[in-house]
């Protein structure tokens, strides 16, 4: 594919410094490119290489000022998308869809499987689990009983969906009773879950995972959790039980958020932050407690003036004193 039918397939703004003709054979990271290399940038933090990258053509925004020395410029609005638009057309993956149940796998007899969907390896799929058409179910998943998974859901390896959430009763004798978990799970169309995730069944009613929902590796999601539309959690994030997250919410990893919170839609939550109350307005939250992002700013910024404050806060004591 030369550089101008890229262009065009990934419907670019324009097409500056290049023969229109020079093949483009692979994608490479903008430090590693070479000759026939297509590249992004996305960061600003990454734009320091165009002037040195070797690749052959870079995909960047609209706005970007380019050094005097600078390959090819793919410019288009969202730089990110049109590269993950281009890996797919440079390393297409193999289709996983419509392989059936691996002969390793336990589905019960109770269950109900679009023959389009996908189980593999070593799975085990329980009574009354529901699953939809076009799902891809990767190796060493458990799915419990009751479980209803939507249409176009791909689940990664070794993700438990539907154990019991975490439930006990203190009792006058210092000992837990175990609450009964009888509600389920729920996952609308279109969600990706990542491996190695627990999405626990409610205690009553439903957890759920809305449509379009995409979860990282390693995340845990308690009981009569609702998570929003659209939603994105990174990896390492626990969400505790009868928490109801907001659609199109970015939450990024090791986030922890307490139970019987609610999170407006439209909130980005920045990495190791703890949520420990509901945040009813949209934006970009912060620290542990997590605050608004540019109030957490402050008081960090404060904190780490401290030390110098402390220091002048002596000496102006040790100067009343002498005198």
């Amino acid at each position: 594919m030369n550089i101008q039918e890229l262009a065009t397939t990934l419907g670019a703004i324009s097409l500056e410094s290049s023969k229109e003709d020079e093949v483009i054979s692979h994608v490479a990271t903008i430090q590693d490119a070479g000759s026939g290399a297509v590249t992004f940038i996305a960061n600003a933090n990454y734009e320091k290489f165009l002037e040195t990258t070797k690749a052959t053509a870079v995909i960047v925004n609209e706005t970007l000022i380019a050094p005097i020395k600078h390959p090819a410029l793919i410019r288009v609005k969202d730089p990110y998308a049109a590269f993950a638009m281009t890996l797919e057309i440079f390393n297409p993956r193999k289709s996983m869809k419509g392989l059936g149940v691996h002969a390793s796998s336990i589905v019960s007899a109770l269950a109900k499987v679009h023959s389009s969907t996908t189980i593999m390896a070593q799975c085990y799929i329980g009574d009354n689990v529901i699953i939809g058409e076009n799902c891809i179910i990767h190796p060493n998943v458990t799915i419990y009983d009751g479980t209803v998974i939507g249409n176009g859901v791909t689940i990664g390896a070794g993700t438990v969906i539907g154990y019991d959430g975490f439930g006990f009763a203190p009792m006058g004798d210092g000992t837990f009773r175990k609450v009964p978990q009888i509600g389920n799970v729920l996952i609308e169309d279109n969600v990706e879950i990542g491996a190695n995730c627990t999405i626990d069944r409610a205690t009553i009613s439903h957890t759920i995972i809305r449509k379009g929902v995409k979860l990282d590796n390693l995340i845990h999601i308690a009981h009569n959790v609702e998570i929003g539309e659209n939603t994105v959690i990174a990896a390492q994030t626990g969400i505790s039980g009868s928490a109801r997250i907001g659609k199109h919410n970015m939450i990024a990893g090791q986030v922890g958020m307490i139970g019987h919170i609610e999170t407006a839609d439209n909130v980005v939550i920045i990495a190791q932050s703890g949520v420990s109350k509901s945040i009813s307005k949209s934006g970009t939250y912060f620290g542990s407690p997590a605050k608004e992002h540019r109030t957490a700013l402050k008081i960090e910024g404060a904190i780490r003036s401290l030390p110098e404050l402390i220091d002048r806060v002596k000496k102006i004591e040790d100067s009343i004193q002498s005198n």
